[in-house]
């Protein structure tokens, strides 16, 4: 069992690599969402924000399948990181 465990385990990190590549792109896409006129482009908006939060929530319920955390501990952490900028407010600033 220990071969299969050691696949599974690559297998999940590759997925956790790709979801994390496609976090960084949508978040590169958020960053333009302006169309040529300067004006927001707000059907491509949603379609980013949309693509952000399934990668967030496979990545959740990933960590959670795998016994990295469980449902509560994940809230905690979130509940804990959206106080970082004093207010708790659901969300985090963009660096």
């Amino acid at each position: 069992m220990g071969l299969i465990n050691w696949i599974f385990d690559f297998y999940q990190q590759h997925r956790i690599n790709q979801l994390q590549n496609e976090a960084v792109r949508a978040r590169k896409e958020t960053a333009s969402v302006r169309d040529p006129s300067g004006n927001i482009d707000v059907v491509r908006l949603e379609r980013v924000l949309g693509e952000l939060a399934l990668a967030v929530k496979t990545v959740q319920g990933m960590m959670i399948e795998k016994g990295v955390c469980n449902s509560e501990e994940f809230y905690n952490k979130l509940r804990q990181l959206d106080l970082q900028d004093g207010k708790a407010d659901g969300r985090i600033p963009i660096d």
